[in-house]
Parts: structure tokens; C-alpha cells; sequence
């Protein structure tokens, strides 16, 4: 099981609050496409959504095409995370990435990833439907 985000999509209206909440808590402003979850409107189904964020999988493969080895281990989570200020932005780890967990931030200069708000994430306690908790 992830040490990451549980979903259950079926939940999902789409409101957004878990991105807003997420860019506001690491970036200080409330924009989607800055924030470590995306929800998706799976067109052409109405009310159907997909969230994108990551799932914190067993392979890893972002870690192992990392060239600046900017995505590190957080020993006390158990979960990976982007080091900004190692992160040359190359796109390798978004290539490699089968889940679309990681992506790069609006302005091209580092990947964003979830690292659980530290290890309280915040995207749980806005969420109007319950739809996000914590993995195992």
C-alpha cells in the first residue's frame, strides 16, 4: 500500500479545494497549476474526475532518471520529494513518471511532486467529500 494519498475518486466533484489548499500551503497563492495535485475533468464524462499527484509507487523510476539526484527520500515519511534547489528542470523524472504524479511548475524551473505537506497534508482536511486521506 502507498505511504502517500488514498483516493476514492467516486467522491470527487471536482471543486478543486485540494489543489487551491496545496498551492496556497507551499507557493502562498491560490493557483491549481502550481500545486502538487491536479484534478482532471475526464471529458466527455460529466462529473467524472481524475486526480493527478503521486502515489509514492514501489518502482521509483522518477528517482532513477533524476540526473541532479534532486528527488530525495524523506527517511521520517518514508516518502520521496523534489529538492527545488537541486532540480535542474530537465523533465526526465515527468518523462519517466507512469502514474503523471510529477510535473514541471508553471515558470520551468523545478518539478513538483506531493511531499504530504510535510507530513500533514492539507488537501485531507479541506476536502468537502472525504475523497483524499492517508495511504498506509
Amino acid at each position: 500500500m502507498s505511504k502517500g494519498l488514498k483516493i476514492e475518486l467516486e467522491k470527487c466533484i471536482g471543486c478543486n479545494m485540494c489543489a487551491l489548499i496545496c498551492s496556497g500551503s507551499h507557493v502562498g497563492k491560490f493557483n491549481p497549476s502550481e500545486s502538487r495535485i491536479n484534478v482532471e475533468d475526464v471529458f466527455p464524462e460529466p462529473g467524472e474526475f481524475r486526480l493527478n499527484y503521486c502515489i509514492q509507487c514501489d518502482e521509483h523510476p522518477c528517482v532513477e532518471e533524476c540526473p541532479a539526484e534532486a528527488i530525495k527520500l524523506d527517511e521520517a515519511l518514508g516518502i520521496y520529494y523534489v529538492d527545488k534547489e537541486e532540480c535542474t528542470a530537465c523533465g526526465l523524472c515527468v518523462d519517466a513518471c507512469p502514474y503523471n504524479g510529477c510535473w514541471l511548475d508553471p515558470s520551468e524551473s523545478y518539478v513538483i511532486k506531493c511531499d504530504l505537506c510535510g507530513g500533514t497534508p492539507k488537501c485531507i482536511e479541506v476536502c468537502p467529500r472525504k475523497v483524499i486521506s492517508r495511504g498506509e
